[in-house]
């Protein structure tokens, strides 16, 4: 008995293309995503843009942006675009901002000389002032080092200065005047995976009412392929809003994410990320010929589009190929424009690189599943 019972399962399982896809096909392919990001994306140097605004004129600045300029991993921004320029604090946060430098560092008047390197030197009366965008936790604790050390070498003088005795101010910019920012995020990489799953979940419709015969009679009629195809992409759609909305709605109720506070923003985001979302499951129903090989197709395509794309592994810890990689994901398209809404709240003119790029792929998408769906029309 023993015998014929193994067999029977060897059997249905090599008869089975989903249970083969889903026992090595997809073991295999997050082995190689999640060893791609660990093993070549966390620890690769990056180059992480800084601000310095001088605020004392004297050589401090000129000395510290020289030490600066020469670590590994940093790169000096100027608001302006001249380099070597005067830099304000205005200027700096305003850099900071608007995403194009992650931290700035000001130095106060009243700063020793450089020229006093080498003696001791009393610590400056005004403490130093970091300006920190902490959307990246571990770029924000390398840059507060090395601007640490940095200033403590040019304030303090000797070869080993110590940090400890240099005044410091650090200012967490973007997140000290908003009720806990980091939900938002992590909502909206957990609600865009999960509105895949679901887009794919009722797109499978499709192949159930081709399976029992009920497209054939749709057709039949005055439908056409293409309205049938809106008609579920609109519900797919609509689902996908209230879907992701019900999710910012738990998080403000229940973790204090400020929703109600970004509104317009959050519903352009939501809206071209659920088309986008309702065009891919689109594409995937009309590519299947059965419900069972969708799910097994649907669950490796998510979640390594989820995986690269920074719905699971946040994209800062990823190298910068791999950043680029994920950007042919509409995931990581859809977490920049809700990046944008809820930690750097931009106004919605500066939405319109994710929401055009959503949007388009919305479009071919469709196009394509309308294509691929030319096969259920009867002749």
């Amino acid at each position: 008995m023993i015998g014929p019972v193994f067999r029977t399962g060897v059997l249905n399982l090599l008869h089975s293309r989903v249970d083969i896809l889903l026992t090595f096909l997809v073991p295999i392919a997050f082995f190689t995503v999640f060893t791609l990001i660990f093993d070549r994306g966390v620890g690769t140097t990056r180059e992480l843009p800084i601000v310095i605004a001088d605020e004392d004129g004297s050589g401090a600045g000129r000395e510290l942006g020289r030490r600066l300029g020469e670590q590994a991993g940093l790169r000096l921004h100027w608001p302006g675009g001249e380099p070597g320029a005067p830099v304000t604090r205005e200027a700096a946060e305003h850099a900071i901002r608007g995403g194009f430098a992650k931290a700035a560092i000001v130095i106060p008047p009243g700063w020793p000389q450089p020229e006093a390197a080498g003696r001791a030197v009393r610590p400056p009366a005004l403490p130093l002032e970091i300006l920190l965008d902490t959307s990246d936790p571990i770029a924000g604790r390398i840059i507060q080092a090395l601007l640490v050390q940095q200033a403590a070498a040019v304030a303090l003088g000797g070869p080993e200065p110590e940090a400890e005795a240099l005044p410091v101010h650090v200012v967490d910019l973007l997140a000290e005047d908003k009720s806990n920012p980091v939900v938002a995020v992590h909502a909206a990489g957990i609600a865009v995976m999960f509105l895949l799953f679901g887009a794919v979940g009722a797109a499978g419709t499709l192949i159930d009412e081709e399976q029992t015969g009920t497209l054939e009679r749709l057709l039949a009629t005055r439908a056409t392929m293409t309205g049938l195809l809106l008609g579920k992409w609109l519900f797919l759609t609509c689902l996908g809003v209230v879907q992701v909305t019900a999710m910012f709605a738990f998080g403000q109720a229940a973790f204090d994410a400020d929703l109600t506070g970004h509104l317009p923003g959050f519903g352009v985001m939501t809206v071209v990320t659920a088309m986008a979302a309702s065009s891919f499951a689109l594409l995937l129903a009309t590519a299947c010929r059965s419900r069972a090989q969708l799910n097994g197709v649907a669950i490796v395509v998510v979640l390594c589009m989820s995986a690269l794309g920074g719905s699971m592994i946040p994209r800062y810890v990823m190298s910068e190929e791999l950043q680029q990689i994920g950007l042919l994901t509409f995931n990581a398209w859809a977490l920049d424009g809700y990046m944008k809404v809820f930690w750097l709240e931009r106004p919605l003119a500066d939405l319109a690189p994710q929401a055009a790029v959503l949007a388009a792929s919305a479009l071919v998408l469709f196009g394509a599943a309308r294509a691929l769906a030319g096969r259920w029309q009867t002749l």
